[in-house]
């Protein structure tokens, strides 16, 4: 007997379904399996899903042009094959004073009163290179961009020590008073700000602040949390603890500290929780440990792009864009050996979707410790990272890259821990075309190599690939990755240059 439906209904009530639904749907028959198949729609979501992208539903392209587009997305990713390359001038004369955000590099110029703007273009999508500046009549300290809010948070400082103040300024890219904001600019007083550096991030209706000094107690850091659309101050903490931090999702902040006690990373994941008279507080989840080390650490710090509320910007017409369905939090740190000043520098690659874990299984336990053979093995994987002047490479979606000098010419070795595309990649592993390679099937650290006590086996499976850089000869120190683009640093703080779709 002949299924009841018709397939064209059939094929309707799939589409309600989510992907790992589907996927099982077609291993029930064949007719399911055919019905799916050899649907457009269908093979569309399904290979978003694996792609881990998501479909912009207000791009005019049809169904079977977006499928083509992607297939052509992920084809330049496989064999970095990039459709034209480009440089951009350093308008500071200082490698790290930019923000990188959706495709848009901003810098700001060597007086700190303009910042510089370049919409990276992207052929394959039909975004084309666009720059631009914004004058101001303040000095910038520092900045952070979110293109998916047409949102820039400008910080300056006040006075001299010890009467200084921080204002931050709430502007869009084209440099007006942002309309969905009720304030001109939100103003922090203190004792303090003559030696400290800033850690800005934007996550929704959110804007942070984490005030640090360079070397220093991390529980004498001020972290601050504002709600840039109303300048409320929600959140007011004077020795937070800790020295970096990433939002997980608009009410989870992942930090990160070096424990006083022994000198160990350790990771805490924090819920801003409304109390008395809705004022919010970080409340603290868990804690994450670390594998013991026989050193002390010496530095640590989080990195995770873009953010959980990140969105296409309205108006881009691009057919896809970056789930936020997983992402992966880079934790850097360096160790140096007991009795030596022997220095081990270790990256530990953990996906959102283990941290959110930990958090599903802390419900109802207050302040629950998770040791390190409880969530780090199977859900992280640790690398251990040459050394580099820049100390981090830069993480975005669920891709990671490193900038690499290596016989005389300058390479970079590019990360993706995207599950589906480390299981395809195994299963294609005959293409000798590709750059790419499956990560081993664990990374391990003997305890015989003076720097763990214990063996340290990770297991988050992935691939990596190994490229050269365009334009070598230019002496790229670094590079950063997006969505559709590979940005180059040079050494000399004269130009960045890019790789693009």
């Amino acid at each position: 007997m002949g299924f009841p439906l018709p397939d064209e209904l059939t094929g309707w009530v799939f589409n309600h379904l989510d992907v790992p639904s589907l996927l099982r749907c077609m291993q029930v028959c064949k007719l399911f399996h055919s019905i799916i198949s050899m649907s457009i729609r269908l093979v569309y979501k399904i290979e978003l899903y694996v792609s881990y992208l998501e479909d912009n539903k207000h791009s005019s392209l049809e169904t079977v042009n977006r499928l083509n587009l992607l297939r052509e997305y992920n084809r330049v990713w496989h064999h970095m094959d990039w459709a034209s390359s480009g440089s951009i001038p350093m308008a500071s004369g200082f490698r790290w004073k930019y923000s990188f955000s959706g495709g848009i590099l901003a810098q700001s110029t060597r007086e700190n009163t303009t910042l510089s703007f370049v919409q990276l273009p992207c052929k394959l999508k039909g975004i084309p290179e666009r720059t631009w500046s914004v004058p101001f009549d303040f000095r910038i300290r520092d900045f952070a961009l979110d293109n998916s809010q047409d949102l820039i948070v400008l910080l300056e400082l006040v006075g001299t020590s010890p009467n200084m103040s921080c204002n931050i300024h709430l502007r869009t890219l084209s440099g007006e008073q942002h309309p969905r904001t009720t304030v001109t600019k939100i103003t922090y007083s203190s004792t303090s700000l003559r030696n400290t550096f800033f850690a800005m991030q934007i996550c929704g209706d959110h804007v942070a602040v984490l005030f640090y000094a360079e070397h220093g107690i991390s529980f004498k850091n001020a972290f601050f949390l504002w709600n840039w659309r109303t300048g409320q101050q929600e959140l007011c903490i004077h020795a937070a603890g800790f020295t970096s931090y990433a939002f997980m999702t608009e009410d989870l902040i992942l930090a990160a500290n070096i424990s006083p006690d022994t000198m160990e990373p350790v990771l805490q994941v924090l819920r801003l929780t409304p109390h008395v008279d809705s004022v919010p507080s970080l409340v603290n989840i868990c804690q994450l440990l670390f594998p013991m080390i026989r050193g002390n650490t010496d530095y640590l710090s989080i990195r995770s792009e873009p953010p959980s509320t990140w969105k296409l910007p309205a108006g881009l017409g691009v057919p896809f864009y970056t789930s936020q369905k997983d992402t992966i939090f880079t934790i850097s740190f360096c160790i140096i050996l007991d009795d030596s000043d022997i220095m081990r520098k270790f990256d530990l690659f953990v996906p959102l979707s283990t941290l959110l874990l930990e958090v599903e299984r802390s419900h109802g336990v207050l302040h629950r410790i998770a040791l390190w053979d409880t969530w780090g093995p199977d859900g992280t994987r640790l690398l251990f990272m040459k050394p580099s002047a820049t100390r981090t490479g830069y993480a975005y979606g669920m891709k990671f890259i490193q900038g690499l000098r290596r016989n005389n010419g300058h390479v970079a070795r590019v990360y993706d821990f995207n599950p589906y595309a480390a299981r395809k990649h195994a299963e294609t592993s005959a293409d000798s075309s590709t750059p790419w390679k499956r990560l081993a099937r664990q990374s391990k650290f003997s305890a015989s190599g003076r720097i763990f006590y214990k063996d340290v086996v990770t297991r988050l499976p992935g691939r990596v690939a190994t490229i050269t850089l365009e334009h070598s000869d230019e002496g790229w120190e670094a590079a950063m990755i997006g969505e559709d683009h590979i940005v180059m640093v040079q050494s000399d703080y004269s130009k960045y240059g890019y790789m693009a779709m």
